[in-house]
Parts: structure tokens; sequence; C-alpha cells
């Protein structure tokens, strides 16, 4: 069976990755700047770190550094400064190949979300071209860039919705020295923008794939992946309940980075107790076929521990209900005459999505870098653990977390939380890498 390679960047904790090397797929190269985020995914994919400065500091000359094994190339640092002839060389010299057949990409999102200023000027709203650069660098047959749905009404030289103009016009700009460009397989937003409980993950996640075929071939062969799951559908969408089902029950304060348990989901399934969506997402959460974590026991949970909250905390979450948040909460216990509760353990000022309490029977709402503060267990009076929160996206139960439980969300220092929640849902990206290899087949 043939298989494809492809380069992740912006790769974060590697949640597209999972999702492509479920697939069949090998990354060859990667890039990521933050120091704990490195970590998680080199030892989650069993990937070489590589300090961007020693490499450029060796360029010309790498093989003296790059050891030679297929492990993938993880490079520490600033995509802005990673050259074209630095990924070509590492590519000669580490693994015999001049090309990739994709180059993926997730760029920070921060200018583009609904919650942030979204300036116009914003350094961050050229950094998806660096996708395109390397992609022309290597001559690669596909492009794959994703994003949030707020890319799609930023502004651009004034105009709403000029910035995803930009992206469509800079994927067909033809590239000086060939002349190649990336032909787009879709730009109708009610295609490209994609729903992750679509496709077999437990969470309400909206983004955007925009995927470029390189003008070499005919056509683009690549079409979006068909939506399985949901209302009328094969099958039912994976609900919170399903993927906190099988770890051990915590209260607030309780857990560790390493539990005991056994799930019985084989067992479930066939004496009705689960649906088969269920299943499939267990058979996936279980399965460590791809794993690059060296230390993962099947026996063993990880990083499923609670935060201790003080009693005041533990009173508030328990005045939430499955459904509402802080504003919601607090409305519903003035309107039943409460209002002694609402002073007792609510904050004077309330953020609406601060604490929201989970729904069980249904996906979660979206899992983002801010999700400890966001969240709370449907039946506990709790926030999630880092482990129900990467069952939330998907992520293998031997997928590693680096960091330290909670950081400031300013601090350059990524803690578990912030990793997972800007990670691409892990399901969702298993469905377009497996349309993208199909794309390859067809080409």
């Amino acid at each position: 069976m043939k298989q494809y390679t492809y380069i992740d960047l912006f790769s974060g904790p590697g949640g597209l990755c999972t999702g492509f090397i479920s697939e069949g797929f090998i990354p060859r190269i990667a890039v990521e700047w933050s120091d704990t985020t490195v970590i998680t995914y080199a030892k989650s994919h069993d990937a070489e770190i590589y300090e961007l400065n020693d490499l450029l500091s060796h360029s010309g000359n790498l093989e003296n550094i790059l050891k030679q094994t297929n492990k993938t190339c993880l490079i520490h640092g600033d995509i802005n400064l990673v050259s074209d002839e630095l990924i070509q060389e590492i590519l000669k010299k580490k693994f015999g190949e001049d090309t990739v057949d994709v180059v993926t990409g997730g760029a920070p999102c921060e200018s583009f979300s609904m919650a942030g200023k979204r300036l116009e000027d914003d350094d961050r709203n050229d950094l998806f071209s660096n996708i395109l650069r390397i992609a022309h660098a290597v001559d690669s047959k596909f492009v794959l860039f994703e994003n949030v749905p707020g890319l799609l009404t930023k502004k651009r030289d004034g105009k709403k919705g000029g910035q995803i103009e930009y992206v469509f016009s800079e994927f067909e700009r033809p590239d000086k020295k060939t002349g190649i460009f990336y032909r787009l397989a879709c730009k109708d937003v009610s295609v490209f923008k994609c729903l992750a409980a679509d496709y077999g993950t437990p969470q309400k996640r909206e983004r955007i794939f925009i995927v470029g075929c390189s003008s070499k071939y005919p056509k683009n062969t690549f079409v979006y992946p068909e939506k399985t799951h949901g209302p009328g559908r094969k099958y039912d969408y994976v609900t919170v309940e399903d993927a906190f089902r099988y770890l051990p029950p915590i209260l607030s304060g309780e857990g560790a980075d390493a539990m005991p348990y056994a799930p019985s989901y084989e067992e479930d399934f066939n004496s009705g107790k689960i649906t088969e969506a269920a299943y499939l997402y267990y058979k996936f959460i279980f399965d460590d076929t791809h794993s690059g974590n060296n230390e993962y026991n099947p026996d063993i949970v990880t990083f499923h521990k609670a935060l201790n909250h003080n009693k005041k905390m533990v009173r508030r979450l328990h005045e939430i209900k499955q459904g509402e948040g802080m504003q919601t909460a607090v409305n519903r216990l003035i309107a039943e005459g409460k209002e002694d509760v609402v002073k007792d353990v609510f904050p004077r000022k309330i953020y609406g999505s601060r604490n929201r309490r989970l729904k069980a029977d249904e996906p979660s709402f979206t899992v983002t870098s801010h999700c400890l503060d966001e969240m709370i267990h449907p039946i506990f009076d709790r926030q999630p653990t880092p482990r129900e929160v990467a069952r939330l996206q998907a992520f293998p139960d031997w997928y590693y977390i680096n960091g330290p439980y909670v950081k400031f969300h300013s601090d350059p220092e990524q803690d578990k939380y912030e990793q997972i929640g800007d990670a691409i849902p892990v399901l969702m990206a298993k469905a377009l890498a497996k349309s993208m290899k199909n794309a390859l087949i067809n080409l």
C-alpha cells in the first residue's frame, strides 16, 4: 500500500497529525514555536526535535546534525524564519526526497477569531502565506489550510470578507519562478466549513478547511468528506456522556497523573448499552496502533486529575444546571427568588462564556484554549480534567500531554488545557485525511 508524505506547519500539539497518520500519512517535517507544545508532539509521535537556530547555523551541512532515521523532523522555532532552502535540505539529506504529497497548516487564529480584536493590520493575517511558500518550495501536490469561521468575515482593505478573498487569490496566484498555482477544490462556504460532530467527534466545533491542488495536474480531485454522524445519517452523534464513559469518576481535587482503568466497550456494545457511533469512537480512542508514545500503558489512563476548587467555587458550580452558563443560572435563580444564593456564590461581574455546564446527551460546545474556565463537567461540580478535554477533541488515550496543569493564559508556557484546546479535532482531521488520500489516488 502506497504511503503518502506531508509537512505539518503550525503543528500545535498534533491534532491534525494524529488524524493524518491514522490514514497512513507520514509527517516528514513539522514546525511549532511553543516550547511546551513541541514536547507534546514529539513524545506522542516519537518525533525528533531540532532547534531552528541549530539548523540555520548548519545550513548547507545539515548532514552533520540530522539523525539518519525516518522519524519526523520537528523544527522548534518561528515559521517566518524557516527558509525554503532549509526545508529542501532537510527533505533531501534526512529522507532522500525532493517533495511531499501535502503541505498542511492551521495558522494562529487569534486575528480572525470573533473573540479577538480582528485588527486589519495584524501581522498574523499573513502567516498563512508561509504554508503556500513552503508548498511551492517542495512542489507539493496539495495544500490544506485550516482556520476558524471568523476568517470568513474578517475585513481587508476596508472590505468585510476581504481576508478570505485574499486567501483565495493567494492560492491561485502563479508562483513567480514556476508559474504554478494551487487550484481550489471549492469556494462554497457551506462545503468547506465543517462541523467536528458530523465526523464522530463529541464536539460542535466549526472549522474551515481550504484545499488547493497544484496546477501541474488537470483538476483538483479533492472531494470534501461526507457527513457521517447526526440526525438522518449513518450514525448518531457522539455525546459528552459517550466521551467521558469509562473514565474513573472523580470529584474536585481528586484524580492523578496516572490511574488504572479497564474499559468494557466491546461488551457494552454487544449487549446494546452503547450506540454504534460510541463504539467506533472508543475503538479509535483505545487503539494504540499509531501511538508514538513509548511509555503508554493501555491499563492506565493519564492526566485525569481535577483541580481542587474552593468551597465557594464548588457551590457556584453546583447551582449551574446542564446547558446553563453563569448568566443563565443567575437569571433563573433570581426568578426563583434565590437572590441570596446569587450574592453568596457568584461574582459581581458575570462572564457569559465562563462556567457553562456541558449537556451529557449532546456533543459539547467548542473546546477552546480557555476551556478550563469555560466548561463544567455534566455531572460533577468541577471543571473537566485534561484527559476529558482531550476526549472531547477525540485524542486517543495514548496521547501524552506535556506541561503544567494550569498557567495564566498569557504565559508563554502553555498548560495542558490550552494546548489541547488549540488543536484540530482529531476525527475531523482523520476524515479530511481520508479524502486527501482518495484525491491523491485519483490524481
